[in-house]
């Protein structure tokens, strides 16, 4: 074992457990260190008889210090184990298991994740039967949609709050507006002295963009501050800029309601993010292959199908007259059992039964007067309904009729805005 590896190890053996009461205040002292490579460098150049007094002067400190120490060290020596702690935002954790076939007849994935941001992400994925990825592909694509995500989070926290204060009030004047937006994932297509060109977008009808560079632009690869010249040509990345726009609110405009229209006054280029994996786990359209599955609202044994699908309205309550004094919003989602006249019946996730009877045929009325508004496409049994209803929150009736139903819907299944329409 040599002096350097030796050294390592015995900064890993102090470092305290996670439940130790002095943790969070070395990670605190991680934290603040801003050079890093200064401590480093300066172990490394040691020769080994000063590398052996170092650590005898270790041993002789208090405990708590050599705790301090040793965690800020470990980190600073640049072994990786815990190199998180120096990351602006955290890289993605997913595992993904072994596809099964849902009641929907399509392969269903369970994902277990870390690190997507703030936003909460479905635990359950069904892939589309027109999707343009397959299930050995799922796992790379959450994974880039969690990076993305714990990137517009650190982004938010880092541009927008700022941004968002120096906004003028609303009202019916004209005003101008400051907003910072990530890009979608892109390649980093050319560079020049003075300018960054970004790609990569052609199969979403977006042309390259060319925008000015100046000393202010920051640039990060693994969630870390480098030099430009770290970010090679045809990386993939996420390019932060901030807007700056004339907002012209237009006649019969109040403090409440208001149609706006919007002039474009200047764009400055914020940060360039190298992401981490290949280009192709970016692809929106390889995300909205995947339909996401969540626990429904009022429901907790079933799933609901969320994320990009689509829908054509069957049946609309009124949500005024059903969220009433001890009503609760709830949802449920099935596929079509049964069809007699005015009354269908669903089966949910978990296979429970539950009868819809809106009080009028919606499956007819469809299927004859509104069916050549969609490519023909009739409801019939095997078809996906989504279904939201009000009532008591101790209450789980299985017959749902016009007195407390809100609205039923059609899912749609499409994987892009221009697919045909078909029926999930």
């Amino acid at each position: 074992m040599n002096n350097d590896t030796r050294f390592d190890a015995l900064i890993a053996a102090a470092r305290p457990e996670k439940s130790h009461p002095r943790t969070e205040f070395t990670n605190r002292v991680m934290q603040s260190i801003v050079s890093p490579e200064i401590l480093s460098s300066q172990i490394r150049r040691m020769n080994d008889t000063k590398k052996e007094t170092f650590i005898m002067k270790l041993r002789h400190l208090p405990k708590f210090a050599i705790v301090a120490i040793a965690v800020g060290a470990l980190l600073l020596l640049s072994t990786g184990v815990y190199a998180t702690y120096q990351l602006l935002w955290p890289k993605p954790e997913v595992t993904v298991s072994a596809p099964t076939t849902s009641q929907n007849g399509r392969e269903e994935v369970a994902i277990s994740f870390a690190q997507c941001g703030d936003t909460a992400m479905a635990q359950r994925f069904e892939l589309k039967r027109n999707a343009i990825i397959t299930s050995d592909q799922i796992a790379g694509v959450v994974k880039g949609q969690c990076e993305l995500k714990a990137i517009g989070a650190w982004s938010e926290k880092e541009f927008g709050s700022e941004i968002r204060n120096r906004m003028l009030p609303h009202g019916t004047e004209p005003y101008d507006n400051e907003y910072a937006r990530p890009s979608m994932a892109s390649l980093l297509k050319s560079r020049s002295a003075t300018s960054l060109t970004f790609g990569g977008l052609e199969k979403y009808h977006q042309s390259e963009k060319t925008l000015p560079t100046t000393e202010n632009v920051r640039y990060f690869v693994d969630g870390m501050q480098v030099k430009a010249s770290d970010i090679a040509e045809n990386s993939p990345v996420v390019y932060i800029v901030k807007y700056r726009e004339h907002m012209t609110p237009k006649p019969g405009c109040d403090n409440t309601h208001c149609s706006i229209s919007s002039t474009l006054l200047g764009e400055e280029l914020l940060a360039v993010i190298k992401l981490s994996l290949p280009f192709e786990n970016y692809d929106q359209l390889a995300w909205q292959s995947l339909t996401e599955k969540m626990v429904c609202t009022g429901n907790e044994a079933d799933t609901c199908l969320t994320g990009f699908i689509g829908g054509i309205d069957l049946f609309m309550g009124s949500d005024a007259k059903l969220n009433v004094d001890g009503f609760v919003y709830k949802e449920i989602q099935g596929v079509i059992t049964k069809i007699e006249g005015p009354t269908v019946t669903i089966r949910s996730s978990s296979g429970a039964l539950f009868t819809l009877a809106p009080g009028k045929d919606i499956v007819n009325e469809f299927n004859t007067t509104r069916t050549q508004h969609y490519n023909n496409r009739k409801i019939e049994v095997g078809n996906s309904v989504g279904v939201r209803y009000y009532e008591p929150k101790d209450k789980h009736e299985k017959t749902l009729t016009s007195r407390n139903i809100a609205y039923i819907s059609l899912q749609l299944e499409m994987v892009s805005k221009g697919d045909p329409l078909n029926a999930y």
